[in-house]
């Protein structure tokens, strides 16, 4: 009887931790676990309007995006976006959180200006740059002199988008860097003084160094962000013009909930993890290379 009820004992030692997080992997499995793995079962049939799978065509979803001149278009919109947003979100975000560190109290409005688009929702953010940049009516125009139509002219909506959304990162960006900026102790930079460093060197040899693990991160978030780019090109150019500002989430979610092929959006949207994935691993095999510790 004695045995028995240490055997119990033992064994409930052994399950507790186990039924501690028991609620949080339920949750984990159904809203991250299972759409995941539908979806990739999903990318492998040709579904009806519902999104139920019909008919199984293995890789063939993946061999006809991959032939679909559109989804090149896709592809190559999606990449520049991405370029354009992680540069300059990350440079301008070290920049003004470099400004915003420069010591006296009219610097210090800067902190609170540049955290704003935190503040915002992409959508309504959106509405606002559109109507800034309306031609002949908006804010820009009439300030700048011109008559340009950047979300309706193929040479300039991409870039246009990439602006809108690089400066719907910067709040993040800020935040991180500034925190980061502000835990660098300043017996560095006066030893840096002392020896005779300038900004430049004192920038390139202390201060990059003392937050690279937070840029390494912001990088990363950065990336992401990017390649999930949304909220911005539904509102304002849905894709266009033509398909000069489709890019993948986009595209996802058109040919999902308005061409309702969500085998075919299934296959686009693992693509698109398997790019993110890869992506994120290749940083992570350079991270020692990048970061300094």
């Amino acid at each position: 009887m004695e045995t028995t009820r240490k055997k119990r004992k033992s064994l409930m030692s052994i399950l507790e931790p186990y039924l501690f997080v028991l609620p949080a992997c339920a949750c984990f499995a159904m809203f991250m676990f299972y759409p995941f793995f539908k979806t990739i079962y999903l990318s492998l049939y040709t579904t009806n309007k519902l999104g139920q799978a019909r008919i199984f065509k293995g890789l063939g979803n993946y061999t006809k995006l991959f032939t679909s001149s559109i989804f090149h278009t896709v592809l190559i919109n999606t990449f520049i976006l991405a370029l354009i947003v992680i540069v300059f979100s990350l440079l301008i975000g070290f920049l003004i959180a470099n400004l915003a560190n420069v010591k006296g109290r009219a610097f210090k409005i800067f902190t609170y200006f540049y955290s704003l688009p935190l503040a915002v929702s992409s959508a309504s953010m959106a509405l606002v740059f559109k109507k800034m940049l309306a031609p002949a009516t908006g804010l820009a125009s009439r300030l700048l002199g011109i008559n340009i139509n950047f979300f309706t002219d193929p040479k300039y909506a991409l870039a246009t988008i990439g602006v809108l959304t690089v400066w719907l990162n910067l709040g993040i960006n800020f935040i991180f860097i500034n925190a980061g900026l502000q835990n660098v102790p300043a017996d560095l930079y006066e030893s840096a003084e002392i020896d005779g460093a300038n900004g430049f060197k004192k920038m390139t040899a202390i201060t990059i160094p003392s937050i690279s693990p937070i840029l390494f991160f912001m990088l990363i978030m950065d990336i992401i962000s990017a390649f999930q780019s949304f909220a911005q090109v539904n509102v304002i150019t849905e894709g266009g013009p033509g398909d000069a500002t489709n890019v993948m989430v986009y595209n996802i979610y058109r040919d999902a909930f308005f061409n309702f092929k969500f085998g075919y959006a299934a296959a686009q949207s693992v693509i698109l993890f398997l790019i993110i994935l890869l992506i994120t691993l290749i940083q992570f095999k350079y991270e020692k290379k990048m970061v300094n510790y």
